[in-house]
């Protein structure tokens, strides 16, 4: 497998931190660039594989069995393998950009190797709930869902990623509490270098 003319971005970390906007904004500036979508993947809600939080009568949906990873990694894996149509790309730049993101996005060791960069934006709990309160989801939160499944879930996942001390070393944390606009700025002067 080659992924030479691809640079591949990761980008995750907690609810509402901002990764799609980013993502968004890294590709509206990035002319070569693909943007996948991890949310994308997730499982329709009558799939027998979800995993069922008994006491809250609701799915756990914070976990990537609750995903199509294969087909994610697959979907990824045949993108960078392809030779990209070369009208819809630059001249001026020898590479491609990929741009990936979702919440357990290094979960998936496939992906997570495949990335030259890793982002990962934190935000403290009570940062957290106060943006994802006012977001519309589809199921909707159920009362509890938060306290139950969302935060206990980041925190197991991030206490993951810190101790996979390959994994760690690999990954930039940033402080989701900085405008979106900081983070972007941060993000997009890093890539920029990268492309020089």
């Amino acid at each position: 497998m080659t992924k030479g003319k691809w640079l591949v971005i990761g980008i995750s970390g907690v609810t509402c931190s901002g990764k799609t906007y980013l993502t968004n904004r890294l590709h509206k500036e990035l002319k070569n660039s693909i943007v996948i979508h991890q949310d994308n993947y997730f499982l329709p809600k009558d799939d027998p594989r979800h995993t069922k939080i008994e006491e809250l009568n609701h799915f756990n949906w914070e976990l990537i069995t609750s995903m199509d990873m294969d087909k994610m990694r697959l979907d990824v894996l045949s993108l960078i393998e392809s030779s990209p149509n070369e009208n819809n790309f630059s001249k001026t730049i020898n590479k491609n950009i990929l741009i990936l993101d979702g919440f357990l996005l290094f979960k998936c060791k496939t992906i997570s190797n495949l990335c030259d960069r890793k982002y990962f934006i934190t935000l403290t709990k009570e940062q957290s709930w106060e943006r994802r309160k006012n977001r519309t989801y589809d199921p909707p939160d159920v009362p509890g869902y938060f306290e139950k499944a969302v935060w206990p879930e980041y925190l197991k996942h991030k206490d993951e990623l810190m101790k996979d001390k390959d994994l760690y070393e690999t990954i930039t944390f940033i402080d989701g509490s900085k405008s979106k606009e900081e983070i972007f700025e941060i993000i997009f002067a890093e890539i920029k270098k990268l492309l020089s």
